[in-house]
């Protein structure tokens, strides 16, 4: 079904009407001028960070067909500089965050993390327009339903990422009922620019997200759709609830429709429109001494089979024997292009353990986390050390670790250790 282009504006005029229809207790004038407040925060990351590759990895010697570094030991200093700015009034906000990257005066980036502002026409209501970074879904290392998110790193789910270039208008209202507690309403729009070689795009192939999120029954409840011409429609339910106080329970299901599915056949890329599920249920623990553990199961349901992979990894191996550079370089770039996410196959296990001041050790949080490949039996394994003496000073110690036959997932990566330090700086 293909929704004609008046159908957007009619269903947000629909919206606002009835949550203006319901806020009449916020339209009281007061003499008193609003309080205006201006925000400044951001901090410096320097990191350096030290790469053990594989050289025999069919990736490493296609990544570096032309010109193979003598040595296997890689290393890497960067700067990272966050700023942020945030305007806020009784109904009005800004909200401003950048990041950029510099390696070199000849290598370096400057991303918008976020840009945008909000207008409260009422107590219940809420109008954005920018780009903003959203977060759907109730689990901590992956996000079947999270539509509209950036797409999360599981080795780094607490990064900052880019938003995304859209509208939204949301709706809250709370109830006394012992059964519904609250009640909200999000609407998205997100525009595309797919006319070629152009800044423009065709105004049919808007994108509608929509979220739907209840309390019920002191469990939260989100029920997720989104809808485009172009790309998969997609539907999804979460949710999360305290079993106990220190326990909690997590869910997520996902169904895409006509997703796009790639595998290697016969040497070949293939691909495939398909109709699959992805879900995840996790668990969070908080003892008496402030240990937490997270963990996590998720399927994906696009993603490769043992089989599946085999066929990967011996295309990549084919490519990386090839002696015409052409072809080498076509396979990387299938690879670079059909096969980027970080999780290329179907079944993983996420644990993560961390405690703050373990045996009095002041300041120090130690955290040690894997993710398992339910399929290969390939896994990686991360350890991280942050120490903090000052409120607005951090290092950072992180090392990781992959591990796997030749032809698993963990086990085949260009990169077999990494180890990184980091000194953050708050301000």
């Amino acid at each position: 079904m293909k929704f004609p282009p008046w159908f957007i504006f009619v269903l947000m005029f629909a919206l606002a009407a009835v949550v203006f229809g319901q806020v009449k207790e916020d339209l009281e004038i007061t003499e008193e001028e609003p309080e205006k407040k201006l925000e400044w925060n951001g901090n410096l990351d320097v990191k350096y960070s030290l790469f053990n590759m594989d050289q025999n990895s069919a990736l490493y010697k296609l990544q570096f067909f032309k010109n193979p570094p003598s040595s296997s030991l890689f290393s890497q200093y960067r700067l990272e500089p966050y700023l942020n700015a945030e305007y806020r009034t009784s109904d009005l906000g800004f909200v401003l965050k950048t990041h950029a990257s510099y390696y070199s005066d000849t290598n370096s980036r400057f991303d918008l993390f976020e840009a945008y502002a909000s207008f409260n026409p009422s107590f219940n209501t809420n109008l954005q327009a920018g780009k903003r970074v959203y977060s759907w879904g109730k689990g901590y290392a992956f996000n079947p339903v999270g539509f509209v998110n950036p797409v999360k790193d599981p080795e780094n789910p607490e990064l900052a990422q880019a938003g995304l270039l859209s509208a939204n208008m949301e709706y809250v209202k709370s109830f006394s009922s012992d059964a519904l507690q609250s009640f909200s309403f999000l609407a998205v729009l997100i525009p595309t620019s797919n006319v070629n070689g152009t800044s423009f795009g065709e105004f049919n192939n808007t994108d509608i997200a929509l979220k739907s999120s209840l309390l019920l029954w002191d469990t939260d409840v989100d029920l997720l759709a989104y809808y485009s011409v172009n790309k998969p429609k997609r539907f999804g339910f979460d949710f999360a609830r305290n079993i106990q106080d220190n326990i909690e329970i997590h869910g997520e299901l996902s169904y895409n429709q006509n997703a796009d599915r790639f595998t290697i056949v016969n040497g070949s890329l293939s691909s495939a429109r398909v109709d699959e599920y992805s879900y995840l249920l996790g668990l969070r623990y908080l003892d008496a001494s402030n240990t937490t553990i997270i963990a996590e199961y998720y399927h994906s349901g696009a993603g490769l089979s043992k089989d599946e992979y085999y066929q990967y990894s011996q295309f990549l191996n084919n490519g990386a024997e090839n002696i015409n550079p052409i072809a080498s370089q076509q396979t990387l770039g299938v690879s670079q292009t059909y096969f980027r996410s970080t999780t290329l196959m179907q079944d993983y296990l996420y644990l993560k353990i961390s405690q703050p001041e373990p045996f009095d050790w002041l300041y120090f949080t130690p955290s040690l986390y894997t993710i398992y490949n339910l399929k290969d039996n390939s896994f990686l394994l991360s350890f991280q050390m942050g120490y903090k003496p000052v409120t607005n000073t951090e290092f950072i110690f992180w090392t990781t670790m992959f591990s796997g036959d030749k032809t698993t997932e963990y086990g085949s990566k260009q990169v077999q250790q990494r180890m990184e330090l980091w000194m953050r700086v708050f301000f």
